[in-house]
């Protein structure tokens, strides 16, 4: 798999008629479910490269305990290319013509809705388009992946819990887009546990700080599990989640996030003498006072898909600032 970096979702519909919710212009909205991708391609050209592109657009999402795909992939010829059509949040058109007198690559924002991407593959040939599209590859499938996370974002920054947000200020001197639907599950003098509970799953987002702990993998890991260890009570007694490292993970990179450079850290959770576990994403970072500030979000989600669980709890983690 292709190293990518990750931002990007929308678990929550929005209306598209007139009006606004809160200061989003509702009926410039882009339209489209969480994870889907509008394909533009001419079928007499679709016919012969299809597998090859779903291959790219449906890789699995990585570090999640099951396979799901990156987007859903929904296929059109130009034709059919409506006004309608042009509201979708990610757009990839390819406009093959032997008129055109270039190839050429563009990646569009907002082109007729907000958030949108519109990528434009133009060109006169089939193969010089597709090798046009697999040398922007990684280029384009982060792009999209980071507006489907600037969707939910942009939402959850219209619905945030304000009890929550004055505790993430006061102590940590942070904001985040933290919506209502979450409580605070506990509160301790450099650690908080938010939660949002339904009847089949929990989405969890902890911050904690500390100081004198390296910003190198081993320390991430062993600060982490030393924290859900103290604070986060597993289902049976004596229970809490550590970090699984196993199978390739946990996946730990640099990353600037709204200008704060830090390190990301994607991978699995199990429980210590229980059988649960699930996906996480946690980002840490030194501030101005030389603390480290780590903000993790993990989904507990038996017998159900996952992967727009973590993009929730990932675009809370990234909006921070």
């Amino acid at each position: 798999m292709k190293k990518i970096v990750y931002v990007a979702l929308v678990l929550i519909s929005v209306a598209c008629g007139g009006g606004k919710t809160g200061s989003i212009k509702v009926d410039n909205f882009s339209t489209g479910k969480a994870g889907e991708v509008l394909l533009i391609m001419d079928e007499k050209y679709y016919s012969e490269v299809s597998d090859t592109l779903l291959k790219s657009l449906n890789q699995p999402q990585p570090a999640i305990n099951q396979i799901e795909p990156m987007f859903h992939v929904i296929q059109m010829g130009n034709q059919d290319f409506s006004s309608h059509f042009k509201r979708h949040r990610n757009i990839i058109n390819f406009n093959i013509n032997t008129s055109n007198t270039t190839n050429t690559l563009s990646i569009r924002n907002d082109q007729w809705a907000t958030p949108q991407i519109y990528v434009l593959i133009k060109g006169n040939n089939l193969d010089s388009c597709m090798q046009l599209y697999f040398n922007n590859e990684d280029r384009i499938i982060n792009t999209l992946y980071e507006n489907d996370l600037k969707r939910v974002q942009r939402f959850f920054i219209q619905n945030k819990n304000p009890q929550i947000q004055k505790v993430l200020t006061n102590k940590f001197r942070i904001s985040l887009a933290v919506p209502n639907h979450y409580f605070i599950a506990r509160e301790e003098p450099d650690f908080l546990w938010l939660r949002y509970r339904t009847v089949k799953n929990d989405r969890f987002i902890m911050v904690y700080k500390n100081t004198g702990t390296s910003l190198n993998p081993d320390s991430l890991i062993h600060q982490r599990n030393k924290i859900t260890a103290q604070f986060i009570p597993g289902a049976v007694q004596g229970a809490y989640p550590i970090v699984a490292e196993k199978l390739g993970f946990p996946i730990i990179n640099p990353i600037t996030i709204n200008g704060k450079n830090g390190y990301e850290m994607r991978g699995l959770w199990e429980s210590v003498r229980d059988k649960m576990g699930g996906p996480f994403y946690s980002f840490t970072y030194t501030n101005k006072a030389g603390e480290l500030i780590t903000i993790d979000g993990f989904v507990y989600a038996p017998q159900e898909e996952k992967r727009d669980f973590l993009r929730e709890v990932e675009a809370i983690v990234k909006s921070v600032k």
